[in-house]
């Protein structure tokens, strides 16, 4: 897809839940994925300082950057929604008429706010087994439960991101332009 029809399958700031919706996502996620890029850079800078010059690596390095990481994926997962970046194939777009692409999407994303949705619920659940039995991770004794929780919560708002891509694509007559305008 070119950069222009790219730009024209997000959500739309003509509308205010998607304008709200994609402000939210980009300030709040796009900032929590930035920290937590950022913090798993500078310790694996000090890790790697550590165990090379004084012999003393950051003990559960490689652990908390494992789950910093989770967070980090399941955090971009509503923001590649909002923006429809997810990975796709496009090789007969350009002769399927324009309805056929509408309902497409529309199907599309109503199938992804169900399967994000159903694992949201999926991942809550396991995290309240986590509780349960009190799951921890190996080294650091971190609770999982909260890392659980996260992901099920970001996986919520992709699903209702993917819900509100399927509302905007009901509301456009084929051949509209769906660019984002902020």
């Amino acid at each position: 897809m070119s950069n222009e029809d790219n730009n024209s399958r997000r959500l739309r700031a003509g509308s205010s839940l998607g304008a709200n919706l994609l402000v939210f996502l980009q300030r709040s996620l796009g900032g929590i994925t930035a920290i937590l890029l950022f913090m798993m850079m500078i310790l694996t800078l000090l890790d790697v300082f550590g165990r090379y010059l004084f012999n003393s690596p950051i003990m559960g390095a490689y652990e908390i950057t494992e789950l910093m990481l989770v967070i980090l994926i399941f955090a971009g997962i509503p923001l590649a929604s909002a923006n429809d970046e997810h990975i796709a194939v496009d090789l007969i777009d350009g002769v399927m008429p324009p309805f056929i692409v509408k309902v497409r999407d529309i199907l599309i994303s109503l199938t992804m706010s169900v399967v994000m949705g159903a694992l949201s619920i999926s991942v809550w659940h396991k995290g309240l087994e986590a509780i349960k039995y009190g799951d921890q991770s190996a080294m650091l004794h971190v609770p999982m439960s909260p890392v659980f929780f996260i992901i099920s919560v970001t996986l919520g708002l992709a699903a209702l991101v993917s819900l509100a891509l399927a509302w905007q694509y009901t509301n456009f007559r084929v051949g509209d332009d769906r660019r984002l305008k902020l």
